[in-house]
């Protein structure tokens, strides 16, 4: 079958599963430690994509972990992120980020012993960065009044009586808003991003907001239809656009605007009538518009050839349909060329977890589990003895969606990206170790490989396959070949110098989904087969695991020097 009829297919399922997804969950411990790293090292502050990076970390902790017993720190020192980075960087956008992310958290946990914190420091910015002194003064207020027994409540009041006292507006009687569990418009939900996606049909906008709001969408159909969203109680955080261009061929744009202070207001300019679904999500807060019609004369096939078309599906699909995964939707783009640096930042993901228990041993040993094990292991021996940074996709016994990790990988701008696992047949006496690559399945052992970690059907393989054959050009393929043959043969050496009947089933390829979408080298590992009662005891020996982490790390090390030798060149 053709490509083109599986491409939409691809973009539409991985899209609406990746709606449902979780995202990394983090020891705030940790997060404390790289934010105080970074505030002690001037070097480190130089460069922007140190604090972003520590920002989407901090973002995902607050999503996934919305009632853990450290949020409200996590968000303090989040606002304190964007804080610094608009100190380093001299941006207003970052110091209006920083605004809000401080009185989100004063929102939000108003009896926090860092609230009155976080209103003093948001007024400093809106006084001495934005030079609003009218805003300052609210601030300084607000805190005087709503948390006079804050440590900064002095402070605040000593800013007061230098500030000039704003002249008061008089407000419009509206209607009452205590159903809405909204005490005043500093607890409003906001609205804080507008994102797009644009398949082949349909154009998906995402609102991002602070809380749930009620919406009531209008459609006017004339001439120049348009769809328009009111946001009742809600507030549009200070940088937001106003305008978000799509020129997609079926949504010309997105405005959003204070209509009044009662609403907020969002509109979609559209090039003709076309139908719509509005769907409401949370964890975090969410509203999703799906506009389905077919675009007037800008669509990708009518403005290449199928040539083009396909080069250009061949950089997105991989790169950037998952990319937008856990609803971090994205515009299709051509990746610019990225010169390698060295290896500084690698994402470990120990296979399956929670609700996935992964392969089961004849003696009920669980996949999940050897991964997760080996993966702590490969971490302290990667910090160790390279001296890298290293992250987990996880760290205790919770269910990931296979997109979610790479995705996660590309966030925090990995280098390298190892996935962990134990292999699994019905042939109880197969044994061995095997390193894979993102690429299409060469065999049929590899097929089943690749549908069993996939949670699939060799069908569904064969049908992926398909859809991969033209898409496959920024899977960053040579590299990950090379990654895993140095990792194969390092596995292979270590572990035959300590046990016998050491198989090496040596470097596959197949379409993993753990791997789609990683724009960094990456490799599968299945490191035994716990279906063989023989490695099924191996593998959950803690010997075995830091043997097999240690000649990964030989591995890495090898791939390291082979790629600073090719810079060399």
């Amino acid at each position: 079958m053709k490509l083109k009829f599986f491409l939409p297919l691809l973009v539409f399922i991985l899209v609406v599963t990746a709606f449902s997804c979780n995202v990394i969950a983090e020891d705030y411990s940790v997060l404390r430690h790289d934010y105080q790293q970074l505030i002690k090292s001037s070097q480190l502050q130089r460069q922007r994509s140190h604090w972003e990076k520590l920002i989407v970390r901090f973002d995902h902790f607050v999503a996934q972990q919305p009632h853990d017993s450290s949020i409200e720190n996590a968000l303090f020192l989040l606002a304190r992120t964007w804080d610094g980075l608009s100190r380093a960087s001299g941006s207003r956008h970052d110091a209006r980020k920083a605004v809000d992310h401080y009185i989100t958290m004063a929102d939000q946990f108003p009896q926090s012993r860092f609230a009155d914190d976080a209103l003093f420091l948001a007024a400093q910015i809106v006084e001495n960065h934005l030079k609003d002194q009218s805003g300052a003064y609210k601030l300084y207020h607000r805190l005087v009044t709503e948390m006079a027994d804050g440590d900064m409540a002095s402070e605040a009041q000593k800013k007061l009586s230098l500030l000039p006292t704003p002249v008061e507006q008089k407000q419009p009687v509206v209607a009452d808003r205590s159903q809405h569990n909204y005490r005043s418009v500093g607890d409003s939900p906001r609205l804080t991003k507008i994102r797009y996606w644009s398949g082949p049909e349909y154009t998906r906008v995402v609102l991002d907001l602070t809380a749930p709001v009620v919406a009531k969408p209008n459609y006017l159909k004339g001439e120049n239809p348009r769809l328009y969203f009111d946001l009742l109680y809600t507030r549009l955080v200070s940088d937001l656009p106003s305008t978000v261009s799509i020129s997609n061929g079926l949504v010309r744009q997105v405005r959003a605007s204070q209509f009044d202070d009662l609403r907020a207001r969002v509109v979609l300019d559209l090039n003709h009538i076309a139908e719509y679904k509005l769907a409401t999500l949370e964890n975090p807060h969410r509203l999703v518009i799906d506009i389905k019609g077919e675009p007037i004369g800008v669509g990708l096939s009518k403005q290449r050839s199928e040539k083009q078309s396909a080069a250009v599906a061949a950089d997105d699909s991989i790169a950037s349909i998952l990319d937008s995964s856990s609803d971090r939707l994205a515009v299709l783009h051509v990746p610019q060329e990225v010169h390698d640096e060295g290896i500084h930042l690698i994402v470990v993901d120990a296979g399956h977890g929670g609700k996935d228990p992964g392969a089961i041993g004849p003696h009920n040993v669980y996949e999940k589990n050897v991964a997760l094990k080996m993966a702590k292991e490969l971490a302290k021996a990667l910090r160790k003895q390279l001296g890298v940074k290293v992250l987990l996709t996880r760290s205790d016994d919770h269910y990931l969606k296979l997109q979610e990790r790479t995705e996660y990988a590309n966030q925090v701008g990995a280098d390298l990206f190892i996935s962990l696992h134990a292999n699994a047949t019905a042939n109880g006496k197969a044994y061995g170790v095997e390193t894979y690559f993102l690429n299409l399945s060469k065999n049929n052992q590899a097929a089943e490989v690749a549908a069993r970690e996939n949670g699939t059907s060799l069908e569904d393989v064969g049908n992926l396959e398909a859809i991969l054959f033209d898409l496959m050009a920024n899977a960053k393929i040579n590299e990950s070949s090379r990654l895993a043959a140095e990792v194969q043969q390092s596995l292979v050496a270590g572990l035959s110098s300590h046990y016998s009947r050491i198989k090496d089933l040596g470097v596959k390829q197949g379409p993993f989904h753990v791997l789609l979408g990683a724009t960094m080298p990456s490799v599968l590992i299945e490191s035994g087969f716990i279906s063989n009662s023989r490695e099924e005891k191996r593998l959950s020996s803690a010997a075995y695991q830091k043997r097999v982490a240690a000649a990964i790390v030989k591995g890495i090390k090898k791939y390291s020097a082979t790629i600073e030798q090719v810079a060399k060149r």
